[in-house]
């Protein structure tokens, strides 16, 4: 792992280079060897999220800001995006802030929902969190609360189905089980929202939310085949 002013990334294996934003997920704890075969994965932790600082004033344009402050250390003029839940929304917000990007995997998250309230339901989490000492100490381990709020309100402002219309190839995927998805979007509305823009998707039967998060091994292989097809750039 590595930092740059405050922002934590780590790099691994050759390639094409696939953008992983760390968010809420411990990326160094899940295999993402599928990917790192074949790309050079690049796991990059805004201020305020993971193992970076928290300077606590935030907004979307800092977030997209300090990845691509990494990416310009590295070098890296083009590359793909992944992500799962709210990483595959940062993944895609990624895209439509910047010309760098050739492609997106987003698992775990329906990008065609009325994102309307995701600000005013980040708030509640936090406070539910609050709450529980055990919870509190395990949120603000993960990210300052104030910058996952920030996060949401920047989405809670876009006009629906943006996120799916990133201007670029678009692959998403979820598990059938998947409430938090279901809870934003219904599953039959979203595969029919997704064929008719001619996204590609999967569906993994048996698996919720986290289930589908510990069992990404069921949907690398397909997404390091298809950003294969997609991302020529290098």
């Amino acid at each position: 792992m590595a930092e740059l002013d405050g922002i934590w990334w780590t790099a691994s294996g050759d390639g094409p280079a696939v953008v992983v934003p760390r968010l809420n997920v411990d990326w160094t704890a899940i295999d993402l060897s599928a990917l790192s075969d074949h790309f050079r994965v690049v796991v990059v932790s805004p201020r305020g999220f993971g193992p970076s600082t928290r300077p606590g004033s935030y907004d979307l344009d800092g977030f997209v800001g300090d990845v691509e402050r990494v990416l310009d250390h590295l070098g890296i003029d083009a590359h793909a995006t992944f992500g799962y839940s709210m990483n595959g929304v940062m993944a895609a917000q990624l895209a439509r802030r910047s010309s760098r990007v050739t492609a997106v995997a987003c698992g775990g998250f329906p990008l065609t929902a009325d994102l309307s309230g995701m600000g005013e339901r980040a708030r509640r989490r936090n406070e539910t969190a609050r709450q529980d000492p055990h919870a509190w100490s395990e949120v603000v381990a993960t990210y300052d609360p104030l910058a996952a709020e920030a996060f949401w309100d920047g989405v809670a402002a876009l006009p629906t189905g943006t996120l799916a219309d990133p201007g670029v190839p678009l692959f998403a995927w979820w598990g059938a089980k998947d409430a938090v998805v279901a809870s934003l979007r219904s599953p039959s509305d979203l595969a029919r929202d997704l064929d008719t823009r001619g996204i590609p998707f999967e569906v993994v039967p048996g698996l919720d939310h986290d289930g589908m998060l510990r069992r990404l091994d069921l949907v690398l292989p397909r997404v390091a085949d298809w950003l294969a097809t997609v991302s020529a750039r290098p």
